[in-house]
């Protein structure tokens, strides 16, 4: 018997959770991770195709800009006509045009030389490669003389429609192809956009 000053106490009963319940709530918290992650890789993703369209339209934008205002004003050769040409075989866009501020080491008036032609190389695999300008007075720029204007062309990505390109009569149709995804080079946006020779076409 015990003492009269002591009770009898039941043993207390460990509780905890089982090994169902912690298999439900590692199931659970991988749902919660995988959902997660994958809204953040959409973001992401989201993210990298807004970056790319923005450096299309700014592609698109500049280098439109800039190409039909030196096509528009390009010297006209009371013989040849226009001062442009384009060599297939180089993909370079050659423009002679006089001197307007365009560049200190010119002179005002004297004749410039710009060429337009695509980076040898890709700036990166998401970049793709460049739209590079050179310029100098009176003849043809090379090599350091070039600087990138703008990225996101694809490999010959730059060039001229032949078939309705009228040189003579300085029509020029100039044709882009920039990249679509930043996973495949070889998907393009490709545009196309008409400039004319002012002296051209008042002549």
């Amino acid at each position: 018997m015990l003492p009269s000053g002591l009770r009898g106490h039941a043993p207390h009963q460990q509780s905890g959770f089982t090994l169902i319940e912690l298999m439900v709530a590692l199931v659970i918290g991988l749902i919660i991770i995988l959902g997660a992650g994958q809204l953040f890789l959409m973001g992401f993703q989201t993210f990298r195709q807004t970056e790319l369209l923005g450096n299309k339209q700014a592609a698109l934008t500049f280098a439109t800009e800039t190409l039909i205002r030196d096509i528009r004003r390009a010297s006209v050769d009371p013989v040849s006509g226009p001062e442009i040409s384009f060599s297939d075989a180089d993909g370079e866009l050659r423009i002679e045009f006089s001197n307007n501020g365009d560049t200190g080491e010119c002179s005002d008036g004297d004749m410039v030389v710009r060429v337009y032609r695509l980076s040898s190389d890709a700036v990166s695999a998401s970049e793709g490669r460049s739209l590079d300008m050179g310029q100098k007075c009176g003849t043809d720029p090379t090599g350091s003389d070039f600087e990138p204007l703008v990225t996101g062309f694809a490999d010959g990505g730059f060039g001229r429609d032949a078939s309705e390109t009228d040189e003579s009569n300085g029509i020029w149709v100039i044709t882009f192809a920039l990249l679509k995804s930043r996973d495949d080079a070889t998907d393009t946006d490709d545009f196309a956009f008409r400039a004319v020779n002012r002296n051209a076409a008042i002549d």
